[in-house]
């Protein structure tokens, strides 16, 4: 008899965007992308319907089923009532139990985690962290997350909010957070400032510079801290990594302790697209 191809949906909400995969363990089925609602729970519930509701079809004709939903959200999650506690690109979200709302739906088992964890946990087990057992990664775009997959498990901290580089204070007097210094070199748009940057703007040249600082400064802590065998790094802001990357090496080798630890690794993602969506599938 044969079996049943069985088939997982993945969502990965951000700030900006919801990106939805129809992934059967080892590829990508079918791929949808709609723009993030943010004016109300209830516009936002009807827009995630729609950008998942041609994946049963699809299934359907596939004479394969759904198993699960998995929903990566950008922001702090409470697991137990699959609720979003803080999500500062999409306060909307806060205090709903999403994946309650979206079982109700579906009636389908939801599975909900934070975005980064999400994207680090693909890129652990189908990505550049493969060969490794103690993965660090770290994305760079609309905000700054990270997350830890050590033997292939997510560390989530014992409430759920580990993993957060972005929320280290790089600036003690004025008490100014990775993330806020980020916004404010790259004046909240940093695919503008690296278009400048490689035209030959000095300025732009030099908040790459110090980006590049302040990012090798939070890397090395973090590598004080749980000496990772290598980061993995994404986002949008990873295609201009010429500009501070180079940077970011000389800060790190600067202040990691151990020099055995300065051997770590810093990897591109080696999933471009997706890779957020596909770590959802794989809480199943």
């Amino acid at each position: 008899m044969t079996k049943k191809k069985t088939y997982t949906i993945g969502i990965d909400i951000g700030g900006t965007k919801m990106n939805a995969v129809l992934f059967d363990g080892e590829k990508v089925i079918e791929d949808y992308l709609l723009a993030t609602p943010k004016d109300s729970i209830d516009h936002f519930m009807v827009m995630l319907q729609a950008l998942i509701e041609p994946f049963f079809e699809r299934a359907q004709n596939d004479k394969a089923e759904v198993n699960g939903i998995g929903v990566g959200v950008a922001g702090v999650i409470n697991y137990a009532e699959t609720k979003v506690l803080f999500s500062p690109n999409i306060p909307i979200m806060e205090n709903v139990e999403v994946g309650k709302k979206i079982e109700e739906i579906f009636n389908l088992p939801v599975k909900i985690n934070n975005d980064v964890d999400c994207f680090v946990r693909a890129e652990a087990l189908l990505g550049a962290g493969a060969d490794s057992n103690s993965i660090y990664g770290i994305t760079i775009g609309t905000g700054i997350g990270g997350g830890w997959c050590r033997n292939g498990e997510i560390y989530r901290g014992h409430h759920g909010g580990a993993g957060e580089p972005g929320e280290m204070i790089i600036d003690f007097d004025n008490e100014i957070t990775f993330e806020k210094a980020y916004h404010k070199l790259m004046q909240n748009n940093s695919a503008n400032m690296a278009i400048e940057a490689c035209s030959g703007d000095v300025l732009a040249e030099k908040a790459y510079l110090e980006f590049g600082k302040y990012l090798g400064i939070t890397l090395a802590n973090i590598v004080n801290l749980i000496n990772p065998e290598i980061f993995v790094i994404g986002g949008g802001t990873v295609k201009s990594s010429d500009l501070f990357l180079k940077e970011t090496k000389k800060y790190m080798n600067k202040y990691i302790v151990s020099e055995e630890a300065k051997e770590v690794t810093i990897l591109k993602n080696k999933i471009e697209k997706h890779a957020g969506a596909i770590g959802a599938t794989l809480l199943f």
